[in-house]
């Protein structure tokens, strides 16, 4: 049915086209009044310069083309009140999907920084630095699939970011299924430009400095322009925040339950904690600032314990991070009119993130109480120190190209040939307990041996569980865990261009090809190679991911002007992956159409195949284990608990093993991406509006649930239906029969925990699919007044129409706008007012997010959330500038959820904590 809409909007717009060449004609002889100053508009439209745009390989005088593409320049985000690349990007309507950010410290990836476009995967979105392929990220996002880092792009040296939506994988190849983001970085720079920025938040924490410079000159034939960055920014605690500084802050009103800070539980048959009395927990009050007292836990096999609300505040939301960034461009001007080119880029930063304090505990059996006992520790600043559990990222990153491009001869072709290299680093330290004369030994004593069931049994030393622990202790306890990470990819690229092959309907036709030649390399490593001994205590196993591949492309791109004011684009690609004995082959091609009825209106729309290879981490996972801290939502549902109390659950927040592993048996993901919609703008172009439409359907997609996603399909699977029970599941269905055997549970006879999660197994298949569609518009509209100064109106807004996924074959369509399954913002709307006027100029930037699900997923009833930027800026005389700016001028904080009971009681994949930041920056330009 589809395919029919398609040849049916095709088909209109040809006859339109043919429709409109005949009046064209009839007006040629019989012309209008004004035909002239249209005349004389178009004559100066074709004297346009062509240049290289986003989106085809052919140089074009027209910006737009068959497919929506939305720019930001440097300038827009200085004046839109941005400090980075990511908060620009980020705040596009069309990136309305949810993403981990440094707000996730339990993740896997808080050190990088990623977008999600029309609430796609972020692995679906191509990134390109100056139109070329970037390494991928060393570390895996969300634990398994592979993203680009865009955190550590120096702003100084852009010139402009182009976010192309829709498949262009017949351009491109790979990834670029929801789009493709180009950032476009300044290659000539004239004159010297130096920048000071400093800056903070309102609320506390985050202070940061930045400084910029940037130069450029020429020397005869030789072209070079250089630039350096250095940034420095301190972390942003959540007791800095005094909303999610606690538990008390819990907005459901069932009132706050301290964590267990000193714990002892008897468990199994009879569990239930362990009363320490008020007055063991009196000499500890002084941990966490003093809130660390008597508590009690109102749940089955709970009761009383020492604990602190406050514990959570010592979770970072953002980085602390010291950023350099270096850039070189060289030009070499040969006689024949060929040039030589030289970029390069590097780039180092280290983030360092708490995900709170340090974490102990033990189920083993006691000897001297003749039970099986449960004992828990969370060590607290004043014990340990604020710094123990920082996680750093020493990240590395380059990327460099050189090559040749001119004129072939005396031909009408161009080329380009050129050698590209991207590779990213990391290096990720953590201090995690030593598994052998550790923690263990200083509570338990020795280990006495082994019960039937495999329980360890202790003696252990009741008056050291009670007593705050030496930091000495602490430092001798445990070590650094250090691993390395790394990617490369490179390339050998040879392109040819024509801007005039021949002429059709006398006009020109355009003309590209392209040929490529490349390989890349992945490795990856969440600890130390130590812990495959068994060094570190609670590490079972290195997380390691290794491999490499080979990737040949060739490819073609012809603008067919079909009529007067009707052009045809069209592309096709083959790329072809081999490794490890295995490989894919896929082509995709692209059919865009553009229609001209006048000169101030056009029509346009593109059909296109769009795929991704299997990420390098999903290949080559080797087989791994580990350690993490999960709910086992089947027995905690199954007691009458839900989401706003599974914190009260004694299932809750238990350790469980989960094992994953890579597949090259992997096929790649495919897509198929359709666009319509047009582009008015009027004449002087003062204003223009745009309004498309776009539908992307992707099958093949590869499936790895995590640990809580599996445990909580489990449940929904053994019990029937979802939390919320609007969705009922059959057990005997595709998905259901697959995810039960992933998880391996404890007999029921087990002494301490019966039918518990004994193993968790997962690992990457072809088997889901998703459809999604949406609405994009963008509104431009300038006026200038000699007496009031300059006036620029913009206007972005996305909607979405419609978003569903489907795990396997003969399952329900999931919808993902609806419910417990939705995680992304249905609706953005953003608008901007510049005004300039002599030496001053101002900008203000609102956006406005729409409603989310609640937690529950009862209820759209989470926002609307508007924030507010706004800047300023004056030149002082040609060589000085002044200019401030305030990011969310109300510090609106996240929106209340009241059925929300997870710390920090907000979606921390759409919504932000820091509040309102500000900075004052000064700016020096010598001969630009």
């Amino acid at each position: 049915m589809k395919r029919r809409a398609y040849g049916w909007m095709f088909a209109a717009l040809a006859a339109g086209a043919a429709q409109a060449q005949q009046a064209n004609s009839g007006d040629a002889a019989a012309p209008a009044a004004d035909a002239p100053t249209q005349a004389a508009d178009h004559r100066d439209a074709k004297q346009l310069d062509a240049v290289k745009v986003t989106g085809s390989l052919i140089p074009r005088a027209q910006i737009e083309g068959p497919s929506p593409v939305v720019t930001l320049t440097q300038q827009q985000i200085d004046a839109k009140g941005f400090g980075s690349v990511f908060d620009a990007l980020r705040a596009l309507p069309q990136a309305n999907g949810s993403v981990q950010d440094p707000q996730f410290t339990g993740g896997y990836t808080p050190g990088a920084k990623t977008i999600s476009l029309f609430g796609l995967p972020p692995g679906y979105t191509l990134t390109l630095l100056n139109g070329r392929p970037m390494a991928s990220y060393p570390l895996a996002y969300n634990g398994g699939s592979n993203i680009t880092d865009i955190a550590n792009i120096p702003l100084s040296m852009i010139d402009r970011i182009d976010v192309l939506t829709g498949g262009q994988s017949s351009i491109y190849g790979s990834a670029a299924i929801a789009g493709v983001v180009n950032i476009v970085l300044k290659d000539r720079v004239e004159g010297t430009h130096l920048r000071l920025r400093a800056g903070g938040y309102s609320d506390g924490g985050g202070r940061n400095e930045r400084l910029q410079f940037s130069s450029g000159f020429n020397r005869g034939k030789l072209d070079v322009s250089y630039g350096f960055e250095l940034a420095r920014e301190r972390p942003v605690w959540a007791h800095q925040r005094d909303y999610i500084d606690s538990y008390y802050d819990d907005p459901t009103g069932r009132g706050a339950v301290p964590s267990r800070t000193f714990l002892r539980q008897r468990v199994g048959a009879g569990q239930a904690y362990i009363d320490p009395g008020a007055a063991t927990c009196a000499p500890l009050s002084f941990l966490y600032g003093g809130t660390t007292g008597y508590s009690f836990r109102d749940a089955a096999g709970t009761g009383y314990y020492c604990g602190s609300a406050y514990n959570v505040g010592y979770t970072t939301l953002s980085n602390e991070s010291t950023n350099a960034n270096g850039s070189l461009f060289l030009r070499y001007a040969l006689d024949n009119g060929t040039e030589l080119y030289a970029d390069a880029l590097y780039s180092y930063s280290n983030p360092t993130y708490s995900g709170g304090s340090p974490f102990w505990s033990q189920t083993f059996y006691n000897r001297d109480s003749g039970q099986y006992e449960l004992w828990q520790r969370i060590f607290a600043p004043e014990e340990v120190g604020l710094n123990a559990k920082d996680q750093h990222v020493y990240t590395r990153s380059y990327n460099l190209a050189a090559g040749a491009r001119g004129r072939l001869g005396d031909s009408r072709f161009d080329y380009d040939v050129y050698y590209n290299r991207s590779q990213s680093e990391a290096i990720r330290k953590s201090t995690d307990f030593l598994a052998r004369d550790g923690i263990d030994d200083y509570f338990l004593g020795p280990q006495l041996g082994t019960d039937p069931s495999g329980y360890k049994i202790f003696a252990p030393n009741f008056d050291r569980l009670y007593r705050p622990l030496d930091k000495a202790v602490y430092d001798r306890s445990s070590a650094v865990n250090r691993a390395y990470s790394m990617a490369w990819t490179q390339n050998l690229t040879a392109t040819v261009t024509s801007t005039e092959l021949f002429k059709l309907a006398e006009r020109p036709v355009g003309f590209a090809a392209i040929l490529k030649a490349g390989n890349e390399e992945f490795e990856n490593h969440s600890a130390s190679e130590l812990a495959k001994t068994g060094y570190f205590r609670g590490v079972t196993a290195s997380t390691t991911a290794a491999g490499k591949r080979r990737q040949y492309a060739a490819g073609a791109e012809m603008q067919l002007p079909l009529l007067q004011r009707f052009t045809a684009n069209l592309s096709a690609r083959y790329d072809k992956y081999s490794y490890a004995g295995e490989g894919n082959g896929k082509l995709t091609y692209k059919v865009g159409l553009e229609f001209r009825p006048t000169d101030t209106l056009l029509l346009r729309g593109s059909y296109a195949t769009a795929f991704r290879a299997p990420d390098m981490f999903s290949l080559f996972s080797s087989e791994n284990s580990g350690y993490s801290t999960s709910t086992d939502y089947y027995r905690c549902r199954a007691a009458g608990f839900g989401p706003s109390d599974y914190n009260r659950c004694p299932q809750a927040a238990q350790s469980a093993l989960a094992y994953s592993s890579g597949n090259t048996q992997l096929k790649d993901i495919t897509a198929k991406s359709f666009t319509y919609g047009f582009v008015w703008s009027s004449p002087g172009n003062a204003l223009s509006w745009s309004v498309d439409y776009n539908s992307i359907v992707i099958e093949n997609e590869v499936q790895t649930l995590g640990n809580d996603d599996i445990l909580r399909s489990e449940a929904n699977c053994r019990l029937g239906v979802s939390e919320n029970g609007e969705v009922r599941y059959d057990l005997d269905s595709p998905t259901c029969r697959a995810v039960l055997a992933q998880v391996r549970r404890l007999p029921a006879t087990d002494p301490v925990n019966p039918n518990g999660i004994d193993k968790i197994f997962t690992y990457p298949i072809n088997v889901a699919e998703q459809r999604q569609s949406g609405i994009q518009s963008t509104l431009d509209y300038r006026v200038r007044s000699e007496r009031f100064g300059d006036f620029l109106f913009n206007a972005n807004y996305y909607a979405v129409l419609k978003h569903s996924s489907r795990q396997k074959d003969g399952d329900d369509n999931l919808d993902l706008l609806c419910c417990a399954n939705s995680n992304e913002l249905r609706s953005r709307f953003s608008a901007s007012a510049t005004w300039t006027r002599g030496a001053w100029s101002a900008t203000v930037y609102g956006l406005r997010n729409g409603k989310t699900w609640n937690s529950i997923g009862e209820a759209r009833n989470v926002g609307p959330l508007t924030t507010y930027n706004a800047s300023a800026r004056y030149q002082v005389n040609p060589t000085l500038w002044l200019s401030a700016a305030v990011n969310n001028l109300g510090n609106k904080r996240p929106p209340r959820d009241r059925t929300d009971g997870n710390w920090p009681y907000f979606d921390r994949g759409n919504y932000s904590a820091l509040g309102r930041s500000f900075w004052v920056e000064l700016g020096l330009d010598f001969g630009s």
